[in-house]
């Protein structure tokens, strides 16, 4: 059957679906389950808080009619706009949201996808592994819960999506992520004692996204979810290893299938006495938020299932402790969460399959898989020369090629500085990233080149407030409106002081919405600005807020 049929006879298409056939052994409604999940999804924002500008963003949500979700959790600001996805009607809000999102200020996603982070409750200082990273939604929100002061590993296998974890790190301007590129079955050993915290959203079959994944009416088999349950149990497995004693991990998928989501916990519950399921506590956490538990009978899927293998008692017993949410539940995806606890007192990567006669040796690292490398002090004397010394920055500076990266400090502290062991036993040296493969740092504050010297990025603007001391001019609203108006000012028609400045790149310190902000301007035969059309619409949107 294609795809265009009409609304009855895709209502029809879903009734006899492979997935509503599942649903049907789940404890759901199903009538009500065909009668959201056949339906859009509404548009749903999360606010980036650490930005300048996040109270008017939030202002300007409400005004568009957007209401908080608080089921997502107290500490992450997502909004429901009065819409479907992608369907606001008006086309210059259409465009102000993209601008938005594009230039950090908010980020699209899915509410429910805002749940692990929360559950996740990050802290400044802490080491935290997102295994499965990207697009990136999930990673960017732990560090803006972690006030950008953490040290978060997003580790992504697939160059090609890895590379849309880059880019919503770098429209965000976040400092506390370091992007590394292993499969996560494999991961390298950190550090002793491991991590405080790691999510594990693992690749599946989105069997809980068919209201914008429709093909997957037609197109959802049993047999996809048996090809990722070894994936999805190998990468589990790994990751649990990595957790320090006292340390949280949160497993999630889209997927509404036991064999993804229960079953998983089950085994990981059973290999590991060390790890249990942590009780939510929802009234608390997700205020308002409708759910299922886990499932506990395995019973109607054990038939057509050699996953199965009879849990014990002790792990069905904390199944209850997981939640399931359905699209009817909250007006959402369907989605699948279980938070553990590590109750042991040592056992993970150190301890675990240990050999005593190891014979611990020493390890000459001559390459660092081509990571970020510590500013050399000459580069360093150089930004300093060109751009005085950098106010407010509190982390630790880094070069990859022509740019020059700011990075939390706990990010070298953690995973750079210490030496640790590899896998052979061998004792590596510190002040290396190996074995990490870490293909992005940071945040760029600056770039240089031949042709334009050392050049202030729009990252280093966003986010953390850090900024240097030279080439900066505090000027009036009126002489940014009429950038924004003409473009160009020419320099005869400027103050001395922009007479007295040699040529090049420049920082316009100005008294704006929500107070001091630095803009990137060009200064030549006159003066113009360095954004781009997404910062320059929403520079005109907040002009209109000052009239």
């Amino acid at each position: 059957m294609q795809r265009n049929e009409s609304n009855s006879d895709f209502i029809q298409v879903a009734k006899n679906s492979a997935i509503t056939r599942l649903v049907d052994k789940l404890d759901y409604d199903l009538d009500k389950w065909i009668e959201f999940s056949t339906i859009p999804l509404p548009e749903t924002i999360r606010v980036n808080p650490i930005h300048q500008d996040y109270k008017w963003t939030i202002s300007k949500l409400n005004d568009l009619g957007g209401k908080r979700i608080n089921w997502v959790g107290k500490n992450t600001l997502g909004f429901q706009m009065p819409w479907i996805k992608g369907g606001a009607e008006d086309p210059e809000i259409k465009k102000l949201l993209q601008s938005m999102h594009n230039s950090g200020r908010h980020t699209r996603q899915e509410a429910v996808s805002m749940i692990p982070a929360e559950l996740i409750n990050p802290k400044p200082g802490e080491k935290i592994l997102d295994s499965c990273a990207a697009p990136g939604s999930k990673t960017t929100q732990i560090a803006e819960l972690a006030k950008d002061d953490a040290a978060i590993i997003a580790n992504e296998p697939n160059k090609g999506r890895m590379n849309m974890l880059v880019t919503n790190r770098s429209r965000l301007g976040l400092r506390s992520i370091a992007i590394t590129q292993h499969d996560a079955r494999n991961f390298p050993r950190v550090p002793q004692p491991g991590f405080d915290s790691i999510l594990v959203d693992v690749p599946c079959s989105g069997t809980g996204t068919i209201r914008k994944n429709k093909g997957l009416w037609w197109n959802w088999k049993p047999n996809i979810s048996k090809s990722l349950h070894k994936l999805q149990l190998k990468i589990s497995e790994r990751c649990a290893s990595l957790l320090k004693p006292g340390g949280k991990m949160v497993y999630s998928t889209c997927s509404i299938d036991p064999l993804e989501n229960e079953i998983i916990v089950t085994k990981l519950l059973e290999k590991y006495e060390w790890l249990e399921l942590e009780k939510i506590d929802v009234n608390e956490k997700l205020p308002g938020l409708k759910y299922n538990s886990g499932i506990e009978d395995f019973e109607p899927f054990i038939e057509e299932n050699t996953f199965i293998n009879n849990p014990i008692e002790k792990s069905i017993s904390q199944l209850k402790n997981c939640i399931r949410i359905n699209p009817s539940q909250n007006n959402s995806g369907g989605f699948f969460i279980a938070v553990f606890r590590h109750i042991g007192e040592g056992e993970n990567a150190y301890s675990l399959n240990y050999k005593d006669d190891w014979p611990i040796g020493k390890k000459v690292l001559e390459n660092d898989h081509g990571s970020p490398k510590p500013l050399t002090e000459k580069r360093k004397e150089v930004l300093e020369e060109e751009w005085g010394n950098w106010n407010g920055f509190k982390g630790t500076l880094w070069e990859r090629g022509r740019t020059i990266i700011e990075a939390s400090k706990t990010l070298g502290e953690y995973f750079f500085e210490p030496s640790r062991i590899d896998g052979a036993g061998l004792q590596l040296p510190g002040n290396h990233w190996h074995p990490l493969k870490v293909r992005q740092l940071g945040r760029v504050g600056f770039k240089d080149s031949n042709s334009q010297a050392i050049r202030p990025k729009a990252e280093l603007l966003r986010g953390h407030f850090s900024y240097p001391e030279k080439h900066i001019f505090k000027v009036k609203q009126e002489l940014l409106i009429r950038l924004l108006d003409e473009n160009v000012i020419p320099i005869e028609e400027l103050n001395e002081d922009f007479n007295n400045e040699r040529k090049g790149s420049i920082l316009l310190d100005i008294n704006w919405i929500n107070g001091r902000r630095l803009i990137p301007a060009w200064l030549g035969t006159g003066l113009r600005l360095l954004l781009d059309e997404h910062e320059k619409m929403i520079l005109q949107n907040q002009r209109e807020d000052l009239i």
